[in-house]
Formats: structure tokens, C-alpha cells, sequence
């Protein structure tokens, strides 16, 4: 990539629309949604679970608590890979009393070995900050 150039070809030229999206409109999206959006470009072949769980990543690693109530959203995925990734990001962002409500309201339902995992690593360093532990 050092010596790369901007694409003159307009249909290589990355859309305007895409350029900076704000990861709350990128949690709102659904399936559908996530095809249009992406239905002349190389991110749909990923598919929209695998699309979200970066969305979640980066939500996750954002800081913004003002997300959470979007990745609490995401618990209801059929997926189980977004599930998980909404937990952990649940994990990052929100407040330890109010993770553990979200914990009370969802974990009893969870039936996935990957998201009970998720569950169980959050919980525990939760645990760690209420306790004044850092990570």
C-alpha cells in the first residue's frame, strides 16, 4: 500500500455515504437493511452476522455508554456470534449496576455455550471493577 494511488475508475471509488458511518446507525441496521446498504460491495459477502459482531467490537471498544441500550438489542439476535459479541460489548460499556440487570433479564434464557462464555468472562470483570481491580 506505500505506493497507492486513489482508484480513478468510478466504480472503485469507496461511496460517499460509507465513507464515516456512526456506529449507532450501523447497530440499527437489520438484515435487509445491511443488504441494501451493501448490495454493490465487497462487505456484504461477509454477511450481516459476521458484519455485526465488528459493529459490536467496535461499539464495544468505542467508550460511548450512550450505545448500550443499541447492543442490549442485539441479545435478541437469532445468532448466537452476535449475542456474544453483544454481551462482551455490553461488558465495555455499560455501568456495572446496569449490566447486571441486563445480565438478570438475559442470561437465564441463554441455551449457546459461546455466549454463556461471553456471559461468565463479562461478569467476571465486572466483578473486577466493582471491586476497583483493573483488567
Amino acid at each position: 500500500n506505500k505506493f497507492a494511488q486513489e482508484a480513478r475508475e468510478a466504480k472503485l471509488k469507496a461511496r460517499e455515504d460509507l465513507l464515516a458511518p456512526q456506529i449507532g446507525d450501523l447497530l440499527r441496521l437489520d438484515d435487509a437493511a445491511f443488504r441494501i446498504l451493501f448490495s454493490r460491495g465487497p462487505v456484504r459477502r461477509i454477511g450481516f452476522d459476521r458484519f455485526m459482531q465488528n459493529v459490536l467490537i467496535a461499539a464495544g471498544n468505542s467508550g460511548d455508554p450512550s450505545l448500550a441500550p443499541l447492543v442490549e438489542e442485539k441479545l435478541s439476535s437469532r445468532s448466537p456470534l452476535v449475542r456474544a459479541m453483544a454481551v462482551w460489548a455490553l461488558g465495555q460499556l455499560a455501568p456495572q449496576d446496569q449490566f447486571a440487570e441486563i445480565e438478570r433479564r438475559w442470561r437465564c434464557c441463554e441455551k449457546d455455550a459461546m455466549v454463556e462464555a461471553e456471559w461468565a468472562e463479562a461478569t467476571s470483570v465486572a466483578s473486577c471493577r466493582k471491586e476497583g481491580w483493573t483488567q
